[in-house]
């Protein structure tokens, strides 16, 4: 590893990466990049070449520069390989040049210019300042007025037992402590990322975007964004931080942090698609669900006990509605939304699979029992869970064991769980409450608060889930969370929580797969008012939750026509079982999301910039939701429902047949393959596949698949087919 210490005079505390023409020979170094440098105003800078196509900036107070807690818990990527560079210092000036981009730090200017090989710039300047600088007062002040008063604390529906108190506080703070990131625009540029941070917008040139996990709100904000023209930025902090784009300046974005330092990751790509790989690479490539788990997966009434599950699930399977997987609801617990590591099960509605009653039945009844009857069925299992602990707790006994430390000695909240996945539990559904409520008064065990903790808490959760499913069992875990942050992508499944499958649930899919986010669904048929619609959007999500909760979505209590609409949506689904697992495969290796939002497949097409009602579903199917007038980018489409070719470029009007809920559309020259018609995924071997080519001038299409279960397709076991 090659370290440079450089005391440099900076007039304005402001970085700049800029290319630099000299005759000078410049030296090819082939090893870890990391340069330290002095500024003049006390600040010490650091700049690490992390790979062809990333750097990371880091400027504080002090002279050392310490793991975050980001790394320190395995969330970010660390184990960098060298790089291949050519650096000099000349004039003060420190080049450094990889196959992917040319940077500069300017002694005078004090700027960061980053520009392509051929010299032209991508980013004109790269600037910063602290609490001190009056732009950190005004853009504090801007951003306060922007949000409005916010409330901390609150509690999660349901939770009747929560006893936190609701806080009025100023959004930002106070800015005397805090570090801003200041980035030129370019007039054309726009923005995407940021978690599920906006429901007005997936385009957010023009608008400000909050990075604090928020029930309801933003629970899943990802300090990410990337440029219409193939480059990003990770703001590598998790304290409370906001992304400002083009509002306050229309032609800068800040980021403002309000723990006062700067630690951020720029790179650089030749697609959004290409920026979306780089992030993930960062922050962990998405999860790969077991192969059942993208099918349908169905949660009844809040009331139901075991016997009302098993006639639900003979139900689907007696009305031929492809169904995958039951989650019970907070019900099965002897107490109530237990927050607890003594749960049990309600032995009132559950008889679990070891025995209905352990003091009266001995456990080689359990085989009779619930669990193993709903699996005979065909159905996975997954239980409702709340969880209220201090997450750091298990990740420093983690590190004290590897380094042979002492541990805590104390329980681990997941610790009880491996009871119940010994019992045949399949997964898990991780409540909100009350990881996502705030704790302003706890310490936590690693010595931090809430103001550096909270936002990192959300990806702690689906982490421990993982990581205990994986050690105890060695297969793939069904959980999701509602909750998150930059990194959780990696470890579980999300949804959009208590907001409905309408509307808003729409966008928090767009923007997070915007985000480096795979496996997302909402809480389909919730807050529609056409279930027909709700069931269009619903099953063609990534994977596919319908909640009821207090409702009730069983098909068989709809309308003749609503649930021959269940019915048709369920086995179209289950035979485009190979195309979705295809394109879940492919994002577990690149982060390409299942659900598209239109920018990041048709770039170059400004009709689509802020496009919210439409999306790709994998590489060739076009879905539109909520409306009868569908977009139609350059090329040629297929209405899928009646087999009618369109000329792109324009915006059409089709009607919507009275059983479907939303239009679809194939792209030409498509190759999509089904599979024969199942009750569940896996109920037997594909030995065939259908393949539904739809030509137009010459194409291909690349199947890819594994076994589904196990974690081989890390290792490459990923088979191939063209």
């Amino acid at each position: 590893m090659n370290i440079y210490d450089l005391k440099l005079s900076l007039k304005f505390a402001a970085i700049s990466f800029l290319m630099l023409v000299s005759s000078v020979q410049i030296q090819a170094q082939t090893s870890k990049q990391i340069f330290n440098i002095s500024l003049e105003n006390g600040k010490f800078m650091q700049i690490q070449v992390c790979s062809e196509s990333i750097v990371r900036v880091r400027i504080q107070d002090k002279h050392e520069f310490q793991e975050t807690y980001m790394e320190r818990y395995g969330i970010l990527k660390t184990d960098w390989k060298a790089v291949e560079a050519q650096s000099k210092i000349e004039d003060k000036l420190l080049s450094i040049q990889t196959s992917s981009c040319q940077f500069v730090v300017n002694q005078q200017t004090g700027e960061i210019l980053v520009n392509d090989l051929k010299g032209n710039p991508i980013i004109k300047r790269v600037g910063f300042a602290d609490g001190t600088s009056p732009i950190s007062a005004e853009l504090g002040q801007s951003l306060d007025k922007y949000f409005g008063k916010a409330k901390s604390g609150g509690g999660i529906i349901g939770d009747a037992n929560y006893t936190g108190k609701l806080t009025e506080f100023d959004e930002v703070g106070n800015t005397k402590t805090s570090a801003i990131l200041d980035i030129s625009l370019k007039k054309e540029e726009r923005f995407y990322g940021g978690g599920n941070t906006s429901r007005k917008n997936i385009q957010h040139r023009g608008t400000a975007l909050r990075m604090w996990a928020t029930y309801q709100k933003t629970e899943i904000p990802s300090p990410f964004l990337m440029s219409s023209n193939g480059w990003g930025i990770f703001n590598n902090t998790t304290a409370k931080n906001y992304f400002d784009v083009g509002r306050f300046q229309p032609d800068k974005l800040f980021i403002y942090n309000s723990d006062g330092n700067i630690d951020f990751y720029l790179m650089f790509g030749n697609s959004m698609a290409d920026v979306i790989n780089l992030q993930t690479t960062i922050t962990g490539k998405p999860y790969l669900l077991p192969k059942w788990a993208y099918g349908l997966a169905f949660g009844g009434n809040t009331m139901q006990d075991e016997f009302d599950v098993l006639n639900d699930a003979v139900k689907f399977r007696d009305e031929k509605i492809p169904c995958d997987i039951f989650w019970i609801e907070p019900q099965w617990m002897a107490k109530y939304y237990d927050f607890s590591t003594s749960k049990k099960w309600n032995h009132n509605k559950f008889s679990g699979e070891t025995s209905w009653n352990e003091p009266y039945y001995p456990k080689s009844e359990g085989k009779t029992l619930f669990i193993h009857k709903l699996h005979n069925l065909g159905f996975k299992l997954a239980l409702w869970l709340c969880i209220d602990h201090d997450l750091t707790l298990s990740e420093e006994d983690h590190l004290a064991k590897m380094s042979g430390k002492p541990q805590s000695g104390q329980e681990h909240w997941f610790d009880h769980l491996t009871n119940f996945i010994d019992e045949g539990v399949d997964g898990f559904k991780l409540d909100p409450g009350r990881t996502l409520d705030e704790h302003p008064d706890r310490k936590y065990f690693n010595g931090q608060t809430d103001k550096t903790m909270h936002n990192l808490q959300q990806v702690l959760l689906p982490k421990q889930m993982y990581e205990t499913f994986r050690e105890h069992k060695g297969i793939r875990s069904f959980h999701h969370y509602c909750g998150g942050y930059a990194g959780a992508q990696h470890w579980s499944a999300s949804t959009s929580g208590d907001n409905g499958g309408g509307k808003n649930a729409l966008f928090d899919q767009l923007n997070l797969g915007l985000s480096g986010f795979v496996n997302t669904s909402a809480d389909v048929l919730e807050g529609v008012d056409d279930n027909k619609a709700g069931l269009h959007l619903g099953f063609f999500l990534p994977w596919v939750q319908i909640n009821s909760w207090y409702s009730m979505h069983q098909p068989w209590y709809m309308s003749p026509i609503e649930k021959e609409t269940y019915r048709f949506y369920a086995q179209l689904r289950n035979a485009l079982f190979p195309y979705i697992y295809s394109a879940a495969l492919q994002g577990s290796q690149t982060g390409m999301p299942i659900l598209r939002a239109m920018p990041l497949e048709f770039r170059e097409d400004r009709n689509v910039d802020n496009m919210i009602y439409q999306y790709m579903f994998g590489e060739n199917l076009l879905v539109n939701v909520f409306s009868d007038s569908i977009y139609l980018p350059k090329g040629n489409w297929i209405n899928y429902w009646n087999g009618e070719k369109f000329e792109g470029g324009k915006t059409v009007q089709c009607k919507v047949p009275v059983n479907r809920g939303g239009l679809l559309f194939v792209k030409g020259g498509a190759i999509i393959p089904f599979q024969k018609p199942m009750q569940y995924i896996g109920e037997f071997p594909v030995d065939t596949l259908i393949l539904k080519i739809y030509p137009d001038k010459k194409s291909s299409y690349t199947l890819l698949e594994d076994d589904g279960t196990t974690f081989d397709f890390e290792k490459g076991n990923i088979a191939k087919t063209r």
